[in-house]
């Protein structure tokens, strides 16, 4: 039963630890390119896109909500979907 116990409370960290990780941006679009994988806010913030992201309907102008992870000063885009 302590194992048990032990092995649940281990995962319940691990899941707050990686959602702590996850950081949020909202902003307009005010460049795509396809060829770098990269979209760039606005403000300047730009972001790679993540493994598995698709760019499909990414176009400046529009107002989106990204998630993303700082990979060693890498803005990686996690999730990127129209701000609501």
């Amino acid at each position: 039963m302590n194992k048990l116990v032990a092995l649940l409370a281990g995962v319940a960290f691990s899941v707050s630890a990686a959602s702590a990780w996850a950081e949020e941006a909202a902003g307009t679009i005010a460049a795509v390119d396809q060829t770098t994988g990269t979209v760039v806010l606005e403000d300047g913030t730009a972001f790679a896109i993540g493994e598995g992201l698709s760019m499909d309907g990414l176009a400046p102008g529009t107002e989106v909500t990204v998630s993303y992870e700082d990979q060693g000063g890498i803005l990686v885009a996690t999730e990127i979907a129209p701000a609501n």
